[in-house]
């Protein structure tokens, strides 16, 4: 069996394992900027707090429901979701990490789920639910309903109650069909999934290809999506966010696509790979009065690389050739790949710098130490000192975990004898 474990409301749970006061109240989570509700804990939810609104159209609302309102701090979510990844880990057999909360596992024996839920609440202290189904796709149907379900265990294993349970899940809910695609099933009369699982399989493969004909597959109980231990790597990688205010200024707007470009390139290099070619973006509000501009330009690196001083260099350019003065930008981004594998880079022939070798040693070490140390101990001064771009972060807590100067303090009031 396949079980999906999925942390229940993860930000804010997060939030809560140093924060005693936050449990039982309503909370959410912002997105860059304070932008968008990402995360809510269930008490927000019943206030009919919907989940990407806008938070300052909810304004009114946080005021008189005593809503918490806390910024994004996606430090600390990455460290508290690899100990929760880790801690599961040593309880299966398999495990493939779906997303920042989510994770695929092996199922050996019933009470396995229990175990997990019980370790990873008393070592790291976030909830979990875990579905557990003979496919990935029916796990997925079981872990929505095991939210619902005082153990947090839910297992669609027997073939009346997956029956049942298909043909009250409306088709576009079906883990891979979405919206779109949900939409166009319904145009064709077909409303459940348990309907979708029903349809012949020349008609799937004619109209939805060889990938509907293994959701429905996956629906009837056929494995079709295995457990992936390792990872496939991305084809491509962006770095973009809002600035913290408006800015008009070229340099200022040239540290932040330095900033995003340095973030992206470390990504890029944990996965081993090195890229072609950049594409950077320009934007102003679209919202404003003031005239909208937007642009963005490809560039075809000459030769694949992972250097960030290189590809810095190559986007501040870029940016430059699309940059207009006059105008009052909102965001800007950079976008890297194609990429290839790092052992295979077909040098330049016409190239004088030093071999590779020498830079790849000298981005091992800055990544190490910001792995050791934390984001940003070593950056590149194009990155920028004060940093007037900075997102927007009012209500961020402390990285409790990885910072030793934002470490938790506890002050005892407690005489001694």
């Amino acid at each position: 069996m396949i079980g999906l474990i999925d942390c229940n409301n993860f930000y804010v749970s997060c939030e809560c394992i140093f924060n005693y006061k936050l449990k039982g109240r309503p909370v959410v989570v912002l997105s860059n900027n304070d932008g968008c509700i990402v995360a809510r804990s269930k008490e927000a939810k019943a206030l009919g707090i919907p989940m990407g609104a806008p938070a300052f159209q909810y304004k009114a609302i946080f005021e008189t429901q005593k809503v918490v309102v806390l910024s994004s701090n996606y430090i600390l979510y990455g460290d508290i979701s690899h100990r929760v990844m880790m801690t599961i880990e040593e309880e299966v057999s398999d495990i493939q990490v779906y997303s920042i909360d989510e994770a695929f596992v092996a199922i050996d024996h019933p009470d396995q789920p229990q175990k997990i839920r019980e370790k990873v609440m008393k070592w790291v202290g976030i909830p979990i639910s875990i579905g557990v189904g003979s496919t990935k796709t029916l796990a997925k149907v079981a872990s929505d309903l095991a939210k619902k379900t005082p153990s947090g265990v839910f297992h669609l294993s027997d073939p009346t109650e997956i029956e049942k349970t298909l043909k009250k899940l409306p088709v576009e809910e079906v883990w891979g069909i979405g919206s779109r695609l949900g939409q166009r099933l319904r145009n064709l009369g077909i409303q459940s999934a348990y309907e979708f699982r029903e349809l012949n399989d020349e008609f799937l493969r004619n109209e939805f290809t060889v990938v509907g004909l293994r959701m429905a597959h996956e629906l009837r109980g056929i494995p079709c999506f295995t457990i992936e231990e390792i990872p496939e790597k991305k084809k491509s990688i962006m770095s973009s966010k809002s600035f913290g205010k408006p800015l008009t200024d070229f340099e200022d707007i040239a540290e932040a696509l330095s900033a995003y470009t340095a973030q992206a390139a470390a990504k890029m290099r944990e996965q081993g790979s090195v890229t072609h070619a950049l594409e950077v973006f320009l934007t102003t509000n679209p919202h404003n009065e003031t005239p909208y501009y937007a642009n963005r330009i490809h560039v075809t690196l000459p030769e694949a690389s992972d250097f960030t001083p290189t590809l810095i260099s190559w986007a501040k350019g870029a940016l430059y050739s699309i940059f207009k003065k006059g105008y009052t930008y909102k965001k800007t981004g950079v976008l890297l790949g194609p990429f290839s594998d790092k052992e295979c880079v077909q040098r330049d022939l016409f190239d004088p710098t030093e071999l590779p070798e020498k830079k790849r040693k000298l981005m091992s070490v800055i990544d190490q130490l910001n792995q050791k140390s934390g984001k940003d101990t070593v950056q590149f001064a194009a990155e920028g000192i004060i940093r007037p771009w900075r997102m927007l972060r009012e209500n961020v807590t402390p990285r409790y975990t990885t910072s030793w100067d934002e470490l938790l303090t506890i002050h005892s009031h407690r005489k001694l004898s």
